[in-house]
């Protein structure tokens, strides 16, 4: 018999899942011009449009994986992550930059992964290299 703690996740689970759903079918039936206008501020069509999604030819098992790779990669992500993701394209922890230096007479370029920290410890692209090979 499943304990309480057991049904009690099962069921917000089901909930999670059929929130993205809902949202999920809702953005993939918008036109590409309805979909500028909402990121754009403007708002979404009143009344809600309720057109065919790519999303109605999926079976349960194949809507599952979606929405369990979509929780992989969004969830447990905080409001001001998922704005600097929508902002950038990348993750806050993603952060990174070029730095330039001369070494021996030549222009040495590596990309350090933690820009906000500077001095020891930064992990570099070039040093990763190096300890793979």
């Amino acid at each position: 018999m499943a304990s309480i703690r057991d049904r009690l996740i099962r069921l917000e689970n089901r909930r999670r899942f059929l929130d993205w759903f809902v949202w999920h079918r809702f953005y993939e039936s918008l036109t590409i011009d309805e979909l500028q206008t909402g990121a754009s501020g403007g708002k979404l069509p009143d009344p809600v449009p309720n057109r065919p999604s790519s999303l109605d030819k999926l079976d349960r098992k194949s809507l599952l994986r979606l929405w369990e790779e979509n929780e992989r990669i969004f969830g447990g992500r905080n409001r001001d992550e998922l704005e600097f993701y929508a902002d950038h394209g990348f993750w806050p922890e993603q952060r990174g930059r070029l730095h330039y230096s001369m070494q021996d007479g030549k222009l040495f370029v590596e990309w350090r992964n933690a820009p906000e920290e500077e001095g020891i410890g930064l992990e570099t692209t070039n040093q990763s290299k190096e300890r793979d090979h």
